[in-house]
């Protein structure tokens, strides 16, 4: 049998990232043949992966990308299992790749035969189930995104700018950068009430009646009026997951105030058009 040195267990390691015990037995297996090692090492890695794949991915990392003129702009929610992968040099190589694809409007590439297999690799060599969980890209008249410093909130918005030529005013950039920072901070659910599902506010306001019948002081009230108390819940609950209903983190306005001002002093109308909002555990 060959002789294994700490050499040649160094070199298999730093080419293939593989903890220093698995390179060690890979090549007493291989009798010292670093090819026929690097193949064994990759084979077992995909199996102990494939052993994974139920696994749930709760950590990961936030991907954006957004053009020079903030029309178009990407993101993507990759997921594994443990913190510490999601800074390796295999991950990121991995989530900018795909980012990459997405941004330029080639997501139906990510089932491709290419990247399945880069997806497997990275699987192998990481040791832990790795997903892309969820993506989507935008065009518009105003885009911007967020990614918090921890990589696991990420924001991306559409303003529609009724004026194109002012698209690029400082006054819209800043308030296109302080609502990615409003959505990432408070997590609305929607943009107004118009688009907020009605199921769900229909279920606030059954919970908050459910709340008032429990209590011992509302014992003798009429349904009315536990209705009418309900009812004057609704604007509260608005307040906390409609957009534009919110308190501004900033100053103290609500956020539909904060864009009149802006598309006063701009000078055109400013909407919002769409939102997404990821976060990762």
């Amino acid at each position: 049998m060959a002789e294994i040195t700490a050499k040649m267990v160094g070199d298999l390691r730093k080419s293939t990232g593989s903890p220093m015990m698995d390179c060690k037995k890979a090549l007493a297996e291989a009798n010292g043949d670093m090819d026929e090692a690097v193949k064994i090492l990759r084979e077992k890695g995909m199996a102990k992966a494939a052993k994974r794949l139920g696994n749930e991915t709760k950590e990961g990392r936030i991907f954006c990308k957004m053009s020079d003129d903030s029309k178009i702009v990407s993101m993507l929610q990759l997921t594994c299992e443990t913190e510490p992968v999601t800074n390796t040099e295999k991950f990121v190589e991995f989530g900018e790749k795909v980012s990459d694809l997405i941004f330029n409007d080639q997501a139906d590439k990510i089932e491709s035969e290419e990247i399945t297999e880069e997806l497997i690799e990275a699987r192998a060599k990481l040791g832990e189930n790795i997903t892309v969980m969820d993506h989507t890209r935008i065009v518009g008249d105003k885009v911007a995104y967020y990614i918090h410093s921890n990589k696991k909130v990420g924001v991306v918005l559409d303003l529609e700018i009724e004026d194109k030529a002012k698209a690029d005013d400082d006054k819209i950039n800043e308030l296109a950068k302080n609502l990615t920072l409003q959505i990432a901070s408070l997590a609305p659910r929607s943009i107004s009430e118009e688009d907020l599902d009605p199921e769900f506010v229909k279920s606030e306001l059954e919970l908050i009646k459910s709340m008032l019948k429990e209590d011992p002081k509302n014992k003798n009230k009429p349904e009315n009026i536990l209705d009418m108390i309900v009812e004057g819940r609704k604007g509260k609950i608005l307040a906390d997951v409609c957009l534009l209903e919110q308190e501004y983190v900033k100053e103290k306005m609500q956020v539909k105030e904060l864009i009149a001002n802006v598309a006063k002093e701009a000078g055109t109308k400013i909407a919002v058009k769409k939102f997404v909002r990821y976060q990762i555990g």
